[in-house]
């Protein structure tokens, strides 16, 4: 089962009579009702994913239906992705809302902002995602009284940038004219109002590529802002000592012990216990150490040198601790790459 956001308010027939510069509200009450999605799927192909749509209408009027879509930027899924719909009321596409576009009582705010600022990240931990927004090609007519049932089919095609993903998707359906509203009149029953949010339970698995492995769902030990990066970008690396318990427990002081492999086939390692290396506590209690660097003057490369990926630990003063992905020996991996 999905998680629902629960929606309620004060007298829906009431709102349903107020005219706003000209323009009747029109009330549906929206609910996704289950999502059929894969739990896995291999790097590059094209997934399938269904929503079950209830819509009950408690004035009568015309408005476009609204689907957003969380998702990877990784995959571009603007480009990567079609949307169509099937319901009691007709069948067609579902277009991307037109950029810039304002939600109505949203403060000024675009779909794709208004859905990051009221749900987030949906749960996953890294920020490197983003809500994509479609609306019916054409807007739907309904009465008082209608009950729509229907599905929203999506196919988008996954990780194109050639990652393996573990990443939660997440989708929220409302309408063009009520916007992300709600009021507590509970004619719309206990789960749902305008506007509906539904994520997957399971983080969804991407692979068979051959890129980085990114991991939005669990704590990981280290990250890397921002995510994609060049070697003439600044880096923060960030430990997090909280995840689980590792061999610096009680250290006084962790350092980054770090490899960069260069497109000549070069390997620098910078693996001194140094002000250089040295990781500073973002507070004393935080549990959170980072240290921000330029890679390219960090590992000192030529002009004609750049770094492909970086592999590295985080090590105790004395460097004989040393603190790997997953908290094993193996290093962890980051690879240079704008997108």
């Amino acid at each position: 089962m999905g998680t629902y956001l629960h929606i309620k308010g004060s007298r829906l027939w009431k709102i349903c009579a107020i005219v706003i510069l000209g323009i009747v509200l029109a009330c549906c009450c929206t609910q996704i009702t289950s999502v059929d999605q894969p739990a896995s799927a291999t790097a590059g192909t094209t997934v399938p994913i269904t929503l079950n749509i209830n819509i009950s209408c408690n004035s009568s009027g015309t408005a476009n239906f609204i689907m957003g879509f969380l998702a990877p930027n990784g995959w571009a899924p603007d480009k990567n992705t079609t949307v169509t719909y099937h319901s009691s009321k007709g069948s067609g596409n579902m277009v991307l809302v037109p950029a810039g576009t304002a939600v109505p009582n949203g403060h000024g705010l675009t779909w794709p902002q208004l859905l990051k600022q009221q749900f987030g990240n949906a749960g996953n931990l890294i920020d490197d995602v983003s809500w994509i927004v479609y609306q019916t090609d054409v807007p739907i007519t309904f009465n008082n009284g209608d009950l729509i049932t229907g599905t929203i089919d999506i196919k988008t095609k996954v990780a194109t940038d050639n990652n393996n993903y573990s990443v939660k998707l997440a989708y929220v359906v409302a309408n063009s004219s009520n916007g992300i509203t709600s009021d507590g009149f509970q004619t719309c029953g206990p789960t749902a109002e305008y506007y509906n949010e539904f994520i997957p339970p399971s983080c969804f698995e991407v692979t068979g590529a051959t890129g980085d492995l990114i991991d939005f769902c669990n704590p990981q030990l280290t990250s890397v802002n921002p995510p994609k990066s060049l070697d003439n970008d600044f880096v923060t690396l960030t430990f997090n000592s909280n995840v689980v318990t590792t061999a610096l427990a009680g250290a006084p002081a962790v350092y980054l012990c770090a490899t960069a492999y260069t497109s000549d086939g070069k390997t620098i390692t910078i693996c001194s216990p140094t002000g250089k290396s040295m990781m500073l506590p973002t507070t004393t209690t935080s549990g959170l150490y980072q240290l921000t660097f330029w890679p390219r003057s960090y590992f000192g490369l030529t002009s004609s040198q750049t770094i492909t990926r970086m592999t590295y630990f985080i090590t105790d003063q004395t460097g004989a601790v040393q603190v790997g992905y997953g908290n094993t020996s193996s290093p962890f991996t980051y690879t240079f790459k704008c997108s």
